[in-house]
């Protein structure tokens, strides 16, 4: 699997959903670029859905549990390691895990 993360993102405006579309390895090291990129896609537009779709990437489990986390609390953290309250709903941010 590549090591190089590739990111398509989906703006569905009627739906107020962002898919982005991840290929490649997601470690925790590189995953906070997805965190970056959930929270602007929530800023151009607050209050939308985003789907973070891994079923074409491979994830490590430390990066899975990471991101399952930020999805059930709606707590994204910030590259310092603190977190930010209240950037996403509970629920508002969805993982779709990778294919096995």
């Amino acid at each position: 699997m590549e090591s190089k993360l590739r990111v398509a993102v989906r703006l569905d405006l009627d739906a107020r959903q962002a898919c982005l579309e991840v290929h490649g390895r997601v470690t925790e090291q590189n995953c906070r670029v997805l965190y970056v990129l959930a929270r602007r896609a929530n800023a151009a537009l607050p209050g939308l859905f985003v789907v973070l779709d891994l079923q074409k990437a491979s994830a490590t489990d430390g990066a899975l549990a990471a991101l399952s986390h930020s999805s059930e609390t709606g707590h994204l953290p910030v590259l310092t390691g603190g977190l930010i309250q209240g950037t996403f709903a509970p629920r508002q941010l969805s993982v779709l895990a990778p294919a096995a």
